[in-house]
């Protein structure tokens, strides 16, 4: 059906060089009084190749692609009418949309445009595309979500870590003392398997803040996910298929490994639970070189060589409104009671902190693909780190140790650990009462709390080092390391032991620094 155009708006579209707004950075449409398309530029169509060019106002292409309960076309124009048309005001509206599990925001202004006896004959529709500002802002946002959880774990580890110090360092020790008890032996290890998964909780908040140590190596993925491979394989169970390919992949990466097996761990789990009745997860590594535009697409720091790994699951799917918050802290689509909604938060964030970025499309009822980019390291000729356990050697030396800690039943528990593998232990409450204690006798090793009721841990160590330069120092917390006590203590090279600890870390760590001691003395 040919459009009757107004000729008033047709005059006007000669009277002006419409080959300038074609060099726009802007998508210009004009319209006549009834809405017709009478002009438009190729600018929106260089954004959005999705869009074919209509006889339609951009507006009306891109609201197909927006959910009815977020936008309405017909109140739109309405409005956009009322305003333009009818009071002679320019009238604004911005719209959020995905297409192709990319988000768009485009923000509109509709003007006047008046003829030569200044009649409002039709409308300029403008359109500038505010994409990345948009997914700047949002990284923003998760950034500062982030930083607010972070904030509330670190302020309650501390506490929390010694009160979980002291449930897992008890049930320990009545383990030992059951004997062939096995009702009793059950209940003390369920209390003590709630214990390390509330430990466990507490790390992965600590994550989001960047005070979770980190021990970085250079290792290859492959070697990662050998390891791992029959522990994906018993998560998933029989009915959902893994395939691992790390052909494409020659670089190692510089990186936490234990953190790194954290994310294949967590997306296994959401693979599996978003196969119910089974399915297929593909996980493949390879090596790739990104370029400044990459970079700029991806939010990366810098171009260079990167590991890929893109993990697929043939599960549901996520829809759109879900996928905008799927790597926010505590957000799940599961039922009460079946996630903490930190899995995937937990992915974003370890990702994040190794300078790298993680992507997510979905569909609903074909699945899901992650597709991490993490820097390569920049020595590949490194040698693959080798992790043991080392069994906790027994002490029955008569070594003395002075136990420095302010929270009363950490302290029992310790004191009883250490005495039970033969160690000759005094305690003390606070750095001044230590003090006192040391001025009377050096001891073999002092077990310092970092934060006491009345100083300083290091500052302790650092008076007791000078008047006993023979004694070993280790020294404790439940804090994370953004306290500067901790850094400091860290930066100066002490030993240090994080809370909650285990009776075997606690007696496996004082032997190991007392035999050290003897070594060098031999």
């Amino acid at each position: 059906m040919e459009i009757n155009m107004d000729s008033s708006i047709q005059n006007y579209i000669q009277s002006i060089d419409t080959a300038l707004f074609d060099k726009l950075p802007l998508g210009i449409s004009i319209l006549d009084g009834k809405l017709n398309l009478a002009y438009q530029n190729n600018a929106v169509y260089s954004w959005l190749p999705e869009l074919m060019p209509k006889k339609l106002s951009i507006l009306h292409q891109v609201s197909e692609h927006v959910k009815p309960s977020s936008f309405n076309l017909k109140s739109e124009l309405q409005n956009m009418k009322d305003m333009v048309l009818q009071q002679d005001e320019p009238y604004e509206t911005v719209l959020t949309f995905s297409i192709r599990h990319r988000w768009i925001q485009l923000k509109f202004t509709f003007s006047p445009i008046y003829s030569k006896d200044q009649q409002t004959i039709g409308i300029l529709e403008s359109v500038e595309n505010c994409s990345e500002q948009y997914e700047l802002a949002q990284a923003m946002m998760q950034s500062k979500r982030f930083e607010n959880v972070g904030r509330l774990a670190s302020g309650i580890a501390h506490d929390f870590n010694n009160i979980l110090q002291v449930i897992i360092g008890h049930c320990e020790i009545q383990a030992v003392k059951a004997g062939d008890n096995e009702n009793l032996i059950r209940s003390l290890d369920v209390i003590l398997t709630s214990g390390q998964k509330a430990s466990a909780l507490t790390r992965q908040l600590l994550i989001f803040s960047r005070k979770q140590e980190s021990e970085f190596s250079v290792f290859h993925l492959h070697k990662t996910l050998t390891s791992l491979e029959k522990i994906l394989s018993r998560m998933v169970g029989e009915d959902i298929q893994i395939n691992l390919n790390c052909e494409g992949n020659k670089w190692c990466i510089n990186a936490d490994e234990s953190q790194i097996e954290q994310i294949f761990l967590n997306l296994t789990v959401n693979g599996r639970d978003a196969m119910p009745l089974g399915g297929i997860i593909n996980i493949t590594t390879t090596d790739c070189m990104l370029t400044e535009t990459d970079v700029m697409q991806l939010s990366l720091t810098k171009a260079g060589k990167y590991v890929k790994i893109h993990f697929s699951d043939s599960g549901l799917g996520i829809d759109a409104d879900n996928l905008e918050h799927i790597f926010d802290p505590f957000f799940t689509t599961k039922k009460a009671g079946k996630g903490s909604g930190l899995g995937l938060a937990t992915v974003y964030s370890i990702v994040r902190q190794h300078q790298g970025i993680v992507t997510v499309n979905s569909e609903i009822n074909v699945g899901t693909v992650f597709e991490i980019f993490l820097p390569a390291a920049e020595k590949q000729n490194a040698s693959l780190r080798i992790l043991a356990e080392q069994q906790a050697l027994s002490a029955m030396h008569n070594e003395s140790i002075l136990i420095v800690e302010d929270d009363a039943m950490v302290l029992d528990l310790a004191s009883q650990v250490l005495a039970m593998h033969g160690y000759v232990v005094e305690t003390a409450t606070c750095v001044q009462e230590a003090i006192e204690m040391a001025n009377h006798g050096a001891h073999d090793l002092y077990l310092i709390d970092i934060v006491l009721p009345d100083g300083s841990g290091v500052d302790l160590v650092e008076y007791l080092r000078e008047i006993h330069p023979d004694s070993l120092f280790l020294l404790s917390s439940g804090y994370t390391e953004d306290k500067p006590q901790i850094k400091r203590a860290i930066d100066n090279g002490y030993d240090f032991l994080h809370k909650p600890y285990t009776i075997n870390t606690l007696q496996k760590t004082c032997r190991e620094i007392l035999d050290k001691k003897k070594r060098v003395s031999e």
